[in-house]
């Protein structure tokens, strides 16, 4: 227990005076009783009290008054909360932007469907969280490195949908290798801030790898115990494939086969699976919102490891229980 407002108990050198004064009270008290010789006589008369009563209510009286000083003294009851710290993460989105990523079978679009489920981990994030963006079609891009302020992304998003031809290709290895790469240059460059926090990998695409080079930077992945978290676009129904835009959005041309049929895109889940499970993580489909909420508690709340606890201080105050022991104390003595 602790005292916050310590400079009241210069009030408790009130108590031997009291307690003095009313010793004095009571010895009067007893003096004028031995005048009247036999008390026994006065019985027929009224009522005797006990000759200890006048130091019992003095008692009482002092006791309130101590109490009352240390209600004002304010004391309360420090207890020490544990509080588990979150390991801080490091997420690293690997965006696919190769032209079906702008079919319409999603709202907006599949891409528009991918930057609503990153801006659901940005507004999740905590705060010694870090993200970063990498971008990919045929070859992967770092549009955004390492930072506490995924904001910027926001940025990123606005120029790819004012994309007009979108590059072919969906190379994952190129992705998951940059990735790689992005954290071995985040631990050189910080040591200290890198030796001890958790790295994750978020793969959002449509479809399967058509490159081929995703085994070899998998197996690096592995060896490192990073989990790769993979969100599926698409429907099975599938949209046709942009393959030029106007400013505004709207479809200039689109792929099509040899005589002009345009090619449907569909959603394909294969490849993602695979190096979601190899890496003991989950796929998900992009378009449900329970299965988008459930990865998102899976990687940032229940996936989280505790780095260790804070020892908190709470405080509960105790005045109030003083002040009603010396009010008790106070009708106690009154009604003796």
């Amino acid at each position: 227990m602790e005292f916050a407002r310590q400079e009241y108990f210069w009030l408790l050198w009130l108590i031997p005076f009291i307690a003095v004064f009313w010793g004095l009270g009571v010895w009067h008290q007893w003096r004028m009783r031995e005048r009247f010789g036999n008390l026994a006589n006065m019985e027929h008369v009224s009522r005797i009290s006990w000759g200890g009563r006048g130091f019992f209510r003095g008692f009482l009286l002092v006791t309130s008054v101590l109490l009352m000083v240390l209600a004002l003294a304010y004391p309360r009851t420090v207890v020490r909360e544990l509080k588990p710290v979150p390991t801080p993460t490091d997420l690293i989105f690997m965006l696919d932007i190769s032209p079906s990523m702008f079919a319409k079978d999603n709202d907006p679009t599949r891409l528009g469907r991918a930057e609503q489920i990153i801006q659901k981990f940005i507004l999740l994030k905590q705060p010694q969280d870090r993200y970063a963006l990498i971008t990919f079609n045929y070859t992967s891009v770092v549009l955004s490195y390492l930072t506490a302020d995924p904001q910027v992304m926001l940025v990123y998003f606005d120029y790819l949908n004012q994309t007009e031809e979108p590059e072919p290709g969906s190379n994952m290895g190129s992705a998951m290798t940059s990735a790689l790469r992005l954290i071995d240059n985040d631990i050189q460059m910080n040591p200290e801030l890198s030796e001890k926090r958790r790295r994750v990998l978020v793969l959002i695409s449509d479809g399967d790898d058509n490159i081929g080079e995703w085994a070899a930077p998998l197996r690096e992945v592995q060896q490192r115990e990073i989990k790769v978290y993979t969100f599926g676009l698409g429907s099975a129904s599938g949209a046709y494939v942009p393959l030029q835009m106007s400013r505004g959005g709207q479809v200039v041309k689109y792929l099509t086969r040899e005589g002009g049929a345009r090619i449907v895109s569909q959603a394909q889940a294969a490849t993602m699976r695979e190096i979601s499970e190899r890496t003991g993580a989950g796929f998900f489909r992009g378009e449900d919102e329970r299965q988008v909420d459930r990865a998102l508690d899976d990687i940032l709340v229940q996936g989280r490891p505790i780095a260790g606890y804070q020892a908190n201080p709470v405080r509960e105050d105790l005045y109030e229980y003083f002040l009603m022991a010396a009010f008790a104390s106070l009708i106690l003595g009154i009604f003796l």
